[in-house]
């Protein structure tokens, strides 16, 4: 839900509820004037209309978001929430000591790293990963490819830890979204309205793509499972 204001938020969330989403992620960075305390507001009358669980997250510009304030006044906004929504998406790159009071205080984390400009080596986002899942529950990696062979090394990452979130951004990374539940990623994003990342797939074709590729999996014979288990391992 990338809205500015409580009418549209509201709105946006009636439209997920519509197109029955499993959660919904809150951009309180997009929020008009946000405080903490505006946010625990739209947070309640979320709940008043739905009971959908709510991934709350407060991006920096450098890793895609638009929040304006100090970085203690962001990280305020998410740790006084933490306790109200399932799941609070903190940065790895946020100072250990302000991101372990979200993690304090949150139910559920997820630790996310971007990088809008590259897709960096195998054994450095396998670093990250390692650090994500050590100090929260499901570790997010979104990066940016420059050829279609660099989406290669995120399935890669993602086929040795299946408890993650992967996503290879832009129109050549956009299979990795409906790819990514396919082999183990308990989460993947796709737009209500507007995209809140580059490549983002609405909500409809996600969910058909995905719904679609489970089937012919499930409907596999044995020697198709053998080989694909051995291109995940």
């Amino acid at each position: 839900i990338v809205e500015e204001n409580e009418e549209d938020i509201l709105n946006t969330l009636q439209k997920a509820i519509d197109s029955n989403v499993d959660y919904v992620e809150l951009r309180s960075d997009v929020i008009n004037d946000v405080t903490s305390a505006k946010v625990s507001y739209i947070i309640d009358k979320m709940k008043s209309i739905s009971d959908i669980p709510i991934i709350l997250t407060n991006r920096t510009g450098t890793e895609g978001g638009f929040f304006q304030g100090s970085e203690e006044e962001r990280i305020k906004i998410l740790s006084d929430n933490a306790c109200f929504v399932e799941y609070t998406d903190v940065e790895l790159s946020t100072d250990s000591t302000l991101r372990q009071k979200v993690i304090d205080n949150a139910n559920k984390t997820i630790i996310s790293y971007h990088n809008f400009s590259e897709t960096p080596s195998f054994e450095y986002l396998e670093d990250i990963v390692i650090k994500a899942k050590n100090i929260g529950d499901i570790p997010k990696v979104a990066v940016k490819p420059q050829k279609l062979e660099d989406t290669f090394i995120l399935l890669k990452l993602m086929m040795k830890y299946r408890n993650m979130i992967g996503i290879s951004m832009d129109k050549i990374g956009a299979y990795t979204r409906v790819i990514g539940p396919i082999i183990g990623a308990p989460i993947t994003y796709a737009a209500i309205d507007s995209q809140s990342a580059p490549g983002q797939l609405d909500i409809k074709t996600t969910d058909e793509i995905i719904r679609k590729l489970k089937y012919w999996f499930h409907t596999m014979n044995d020697k198709e499972r053998i080989i694909i288990k051995k291109l995940n391992k």
